[in-house]
Parts: C-alpha cells; structure tokens; sequence
C-alpha cells in the first residue's frame, strides 16, 4: 500500500534494535518478500563522556547524509525518519500535501510523494563548519513487485544543496565496486524543534578516519567526528560489506551517549 500521511506509526529516533527485518507485504503473493535484515550490530567499549546526553539528544533524528560532489541523497531504509516526520508534522501543525504519480522505468512505476509547503531544516557538519540546508519532499515507489525489480527499493529524499563539495579521487572513480562500497557521507542532524534544539550553535568539526575496538577485543576501522573539540569522539560510522559477488553495504552510525556507543541510523545497499 502506499505510505499513509501523517497517520501511521510516529515517534522520535530510537536507538536500533537488536534485529530489524524490513518486508514487503502484496496481497498477490502469499508470502511477504524481505527487502533486507540487520542484526548483529558490534558492541564498542565504554569511552569517555562528551557532547551527546539522552536529555539533548531525545529531540534530534541523528544521520548521515550522502553526498557525492554536491549532491546530496538521504535514504530510510528502515522508515525511522518517516515516523520522525509524521511526528514533527503534526505536533508543528506543518503544511504539506500528499501527490500520487508514477514513473517508467520499465512499465509504469507507482509512486507516493509527501510534500511540504515549507523546507524542514537539518544540519551536516563538515570541513570546520556547520551547512544548513532543507528537505521538501519525501518519495516512496511502494509496489513490491517494482520494489524487487528496477525502482528504488526505499524511500528518500534529496536536501538541497550546500557549499560542501566531497569528491572521490580520479583512480576512485575508475573503479565503481570501489565506489559501491565505501559511500561518502556526513554527520547531520534535523531537530524536531529549531526554537529548542539544545546543542552550541558554533560547533566546528571535520570527520576523520578512526577505528574503535568492540567489546570483545575487535578493532573496527571507520569513520568518527568530534563535534566539540575535546579529543573525544561524538559519532563513528563504519561500512560492513558481505562477502558475496553481489555488492552489498550496510552503514552503521553509533553516537557517543553519555559514555557508550550507542547504534542510532543505519542505511543499506545491495547491487541488482
């Protein structure tokens, strides 16, 4: 069916649970059809404590954007952030207006869009400094038989554009399983409320190749980000990639909560 709006199940991010098995439900096959399954999500070691606490965090959907040169792309794989949106949605009273379309890829490829009057803000932090820029539109292909063959599996949005450039080097670019498995992305935020989002205004931060070492002894190389500059990391995010000959990633991105890594966002991609 179609994603409802803003009815349907609505919250605030939760941390991610233990095991989330994401289907397609059609009422022309017996059996729901898996699009994908989480599980398994390392445990890190306790650090120390920094910018992140469950009293300024509790009213923040916390996630990485993907951006290639300046284009920016957000899938929710896992429809957290469609929750978030019907949540903020209706508790602002925000204008919007839901538009049934379709595409042709192949045949013809049935889409939702919701679409609001004004951009919802979010925030990436990047090269030393903070781009704002908004999402206006949130777009499912919802037809499981489509989802299965050549639309996009997933819900998504595009954020505007912003300053920030990140490119692949010109040898990364020649090579596109390279590319496949090691997505570009940057640390952002969209607060349910502007008027009350608790955290500084003039954070400055760049991310940077780190690796953390979960419980039982693995170091894990990936991606973290210090948000306040007090040699503690805020974020990490890594790319777990299946051995397999289809590409398959799964990103993860935990945040330091009050001492304790805590997963928060993940996204998903498997080649055709």
């Amino acid at each position: 069916m179609p994603l409802t709006f803003p009815d349907g199940d609505a919250s605030l991010q939760q941390p991610l649970a233990d095991k989330i098995e994401v289907i397609c439900k059609d009422p022309q096959y017996s059996t729901p059809e898996k699009l994908h399954e989480l599980k398994n999500n390392p445990k890190f070691k306790k650090t120390k404590s920094s910018i992140f606490t469950k009293e300024n965090t509790k009213n923040l959907y916390i996630f990485l954007t993907h951006i290639d040169s300046t284009h920016l792309y957000l899938e929710d794989c896992d429809y957290s952030l469609l929750k978030f949106l019907r949540h903020k949605t209706v508790k602002q009273n925000l204008g919007y207006k839901v538009v049934d379309s379709a595409t042709y890829f192949v045949n013809e490829e049935k889409l939702r869009l919701v679409r609001w009057n004004k951009g919802i803000n979010m925030k990436m932090f990047e090269n030393n400094t903070v781009f704002e820029t908004t999402i206006d539109n949130y777009i499912e292909y919802w037809e499981c038989s489509n989802k299965f063959d050549y639309s996009p599996k997933y819900p998504y949005t595009y954020p505007k554009r912003t300053p920030l450039r990140m490119n692949y080097t010109d040898e990364q670019n020649e090579d596109l399983a390279y590319i496949l498995k090691n997505p570009i992305m940057v640390f952002s935020i969209m607060p349910f409320d502007d008027m009350t989002y608790d955290l500084p205004y003039n954070l400055e931060a760049s991310s940077r190749k780190e690796e953390l070492e979960t419980a039982s002894g693995k170091n894990i190389d990936g991606t973290g980000i210090d948000l306040d500059n007090d040699k503690i990391l805020d974020a990490f995010w890594f790319n777990e990639v299946q051995d397999s000959q289809i590409i398959e990633v799964i990103t993860r991105l935990y945040v330091n909560l009050e001492g304790k890594w805590i997963p928060i966002w993940y996204t998903y991609f498997r080649e055709m």
